[in-house]
């Protein structure tokens, strides 16, 4: 937008004023989930994206639910530009995600393996679901 203010009476430019509005940035109306702030336990567990090599460290977070169950938040490995968490529940014996991605877990002796999406890789103890 261009302003010319004009004086004198020959119609002589006195000043001129450029105005320019660039976007305006709006904040997200829903912020991050950035998981509970009450929790049973916390640490670092192996975690890789990709292949399953296991040679990253991600955060958790685990909720303990009666009857054995659990809500684990781990820091999603697999995004990198915004906090993310992959959301596992284990009831009755079984995992599901959260926002539903498919999941292959195995287990071997007391050692969880989980994968989501075929590129997120989780590896934990038992302990972490049980406390013990």
């Amino acid at each position: 937008m261009n302003h010319s203010i004009r004086s004198g009476a020959l119609g002589a430019a006195a000043s001129c004023l450029v105005v320019s509005l660039a976007g305006c940035v709006e904040e997200p109306s829903v912020k991050p989930d950035m998981g509970p702030s009450t929790y049973d336990a916390s640490g670092t567990m192996p975690c890789s994206a990709g292949a399953p090599t296991f040679d990253q460290a991600c955060g958790w977070r685990v909720v303990r639910k009666p009857g054995g169950g659990a809500e684990i938040w781990i820091s999603n490995i697999a995004v990198r530009d915004r906090p993310a968490y992959r959301v596992l529940t284990f009831s009755q014996g079984e995992f599901s995600a959260r926002d539903g991605a498919p999941l292959r877990v195995t287990k071997d002796a007391d050692q969880w393996t989980v994968t989501a999406n075929d590129q997120e890789h989780y590896r934990f103890a038992d302990a972490l679901i049980t406390g013990g």
